[in-house]
């Protein structure tokens, strides 16, 4: 009995290595999104395994550097707040000719108020900087740029996020930034009309911050990796196009003088910051992010990025709970880049399911207005800015979608 046992065993193994060694190649859904193939599996706890062991080494290092103090509570906020002055401080460019040091704000009412603001700073004075202001039922407002980015700093804002009327100040880390703008916008509607307008917005966080280097889960990181193909020029230029980026949920509040009336605006508000050596939106084929902001006090983004490179097709984002004021990752989500606008014809309506915490979140998307604009000198990524109605779960809200494409053959083209 034992024998046919260990017979049976020894041939369904070699069946399997048969299988395994004559397993079909799936080739990229387009010439882009990698899919699992031979060896995914073995790639894949490869990766989780090491990426895993990272995040436990980090959180070890955290709490051994608070263990010694008298008072752990306190030791652990000033280790916190030290963390968060290190990482809000500007990032220095230095010879770099490619670095980048962004941020981005993306506010939205209920009734329809908008800002959205970003402001790159980049390599010889140069910023990737814009400003959508919208309030009341008035018409939309963009800065005068617009939809090109590409803005060179006078002498005064050299090294600060500042240029063209468009000021952001950090006043307390992962706790306060100040928005301001002074001076004229054009209406969307009207691209000859000018407006005087001065904006005056503080910032405020309501939720922690979300970092992408140390809270993503590594079996979402890992899967995408695993599809790709590895070498070790791979691995050198994941290490080489890697960013920092963390996101933060808020508010943002204060006033608009448009043409001498004063608007109040008070909003829910992500910030979020970028910065590292490299950034060519050459490199990116596309990516579709949604901020979601929910009647019942909920905050979410969650998206899509295909960098080809070196990262196809990669899930992001995460869930701000109001019950808890917890944190939690999007684990996972069955948007797949290719189903949705791979040619520019982006849908009006449309869904996808993700999950975060243990929960599955059911969104529906409805598309009320939506403009175009361009990052870089020679127009190397296109964006478009929707501002939209959802439903999660049966629960209301609004939000902001922005959709990327690389624009490289197509950069002469309005």
């Amino acid at each position: 009995m034992f024998t046919l046992i260990v017979s049976v065993a020894v041939s369904m193994f070699i069946v399997l290595i048969f299988k395994f060694l004559n397993m079909k190649h799936n080739p990229p859904i387009f010439g882009i999104y990698q899919q699992k193939n031979k060896g995914y599996w073995i790639k894949f706890i490869f990766m989780y395994t090491v990426l895993s062991i990272k995040q436990l080494i980090n959180h070890i290092m955290r709490l051994l550097a608070v263990e010694f103090g008298h008072d752990l509570n306190s030791a652990e906020n000033e280790y916190i707040l030290q963390h968060d002055i290190n990482l809000e401080q500007k990032y220095d460019l230095g010879d770099y000719p490619q670095a980048v040091d962004g941020v981005y704000f993306n506010g939205m009412s209920k009734g329809g108020a908008a800002v959205i603001c970003g402001l790159a700073r980049r390599p010889k004075h140069r910023c990737d900087a814009f400003l959508y202001l919208k309030v009341d039922n008035e018409d939309l407002l963009v800065s005068p740029n617009l939809p090109d980015t590409h803005l060179e700093q006078n002498t005064s804002e050299q090294g600060e996020y500042s240029v063209q009327g468009i000021t952001i100040n950090n006043f307390m880390p992962m706790r306060a930034w100040t928005l301001s703008y002074n001076g004229e916008m054009k209406s969307r509607s009207n691209p000859e009309k000018r407006v005087k307008v001065d904006v005056a917005l503080t910032w405020s966080a309501n939720w922690t911050p979300y970092e992408y280097d140390t809270q993503m889960p590594p079996s979402g990181i890992a899967d995408v990796v695993a599809r790709e193909p590895w070498s070790s020029d791979y691995f050198r230029l994941l290490k080489k196009l890697h960013q920092t980026h963390y996101e933060q949920m808020g508010f943002i509040k204060g006033t608009a003088i448009i043409d001498g009336k004063v608007h109040l605006l008070n909003m829910p508000c992500l910030r979020d910051r970028s910065f590292g050596p490299l950034r060519d939106w050459r490199n990116f084929h596309r990516y579709v992010y949604h901020f979601i902001f929910l009647e019942n006090g909920d905050c979410m983004a969650v998206g899509t990025v295909s960098e080809p490179t070196v990262l196809s097709h990669l899930t992001i984002g995460y869930v701000c709970r109001k019950a808890d004021q917890a944190v939690l990752s999007v684990d996972s989500s069955d948007f797949q880049l290719y189903q949705h606008g791979e040619n520019q014809i982006l849908p009006k309506d449309y869904g996808f399911v993700f999950k975060s915490g243990g929960q599955s979140y059911s969104v529906k998307i409805m598309v009320n207005d939506e403009d175009v604009f361009y990052i870089g000198k020679e127009r190397e990524a296109k964006f478009y800015e929707r501002w939209c109605s959802v439903e999660v779960n049966g629960v209301k809200g609004w939000a902001c979608v922005e959709w990327h494409y690389n624009n490289v053959q197509n950069r002469n083209k309005k």
